[in-house]
Parts: structure tokens; sequence; C-alpha cells
């Protein structure tokens, strides 16, 4: 009786952990979905968007895409377009420059992901009218 007993709880522990561990790999699985390269600032509606090559981003060196839209969504050329990319968990240095104009209201960066973890991408735009955009991504290198 007491060997059944003891075989109920050991089945019984073995089941709550089967189910735990199933529990962990789904919210993992699912965090890590719901988290993307593009983190834009949600108290502005600018019309600034990024996107990066490679994606997602790794160590070494990337590319970082700049679309600038005005506010009917069409795309603006001629802007002026400068990026700084710092690590948001310590001090690796701060990489700024002008980004390149691409046409149709793109333009591109260079950067190098000198470390794994968070990165902040902080865009400024200065429209031809003189009008000034700013944004801030956050990009994680996994």
């Amino acid at each position: 009786m007491r060997a059944c007993k003891k075989n109920m709880n050991n089945k019984t522990l073995l089941i709550i952990l089967v189910i735990m561990i199933g529990v962990i790999v789904i919210l993992a699985f699912n965090a890590r979905d719901s988290s993307s390269n593009e983190t834009p600032d949600v108290n502005s509606d600018s019309g600034i968007s990024l996107s990066t090559n490679p994606d997602p981003l790794q160590p070494g060196p990337a590319t970082f895409l700049i679309d600038v839209k005005d506010k009917s969504g069409t795309p603006v050329d001629n802007a002026k377009v400068y990026f700084d990319l710092d690590m948001t968990t310590m001090n690796m240095g701060t990489q700024q420059g002008e980004a390149t104009a691409q046409g149709n209201g793109r333009y591109s960066a260079q950067g190098r992901m000198t470390m794994r973890g968070p990165w902040r991408v902080s865009i400024k735009a200065t429209m031809p009218d003189g009008s000034v955009e700013n944004k801030d991504f956050t990009v994680d290198v996994p």
C-alpha cells in the first residue's frame, strides 16, 4: 500500500513537472514571436520607420534602412536624415552619422553591432520644409 502511494506521488509530481515545463516553453516561444526587431516610439505619429539587414541582427556590420514619409504617407526625398546608434544596457560608445538617400523616401545608414543585447537607434529627419521629425527605435541583437 505504501509503495503504491509513493508511486502515485511520484507520478503526480512528474505530471506537474511536465506541465510546468510545457507552460515555460509556450511562454518563451510566445515572447520570442511577439518581440520585433523594430520597436517604435508609441507616442509619436512620425512617418519614420526602420528595418535592418540582416534581420534579425547579429554581431557585426549592419545596414539600417530608414523610410521617411510625410503626414499624408508620401515618401519624402531630399530630407537630411541623421542617426545615433548606442547600446542601452552599457556604454559601448555612440555611432552616428548621416544616412544616405536611396530614393523614394528611403535612406541607408551603416553601423556595427559590437555586442549582443538591446540597442537604440535614434533618427532625426530634417524635412525639405525645415520641420524636424525624431524617432527612437530599440533593436535587439540576439
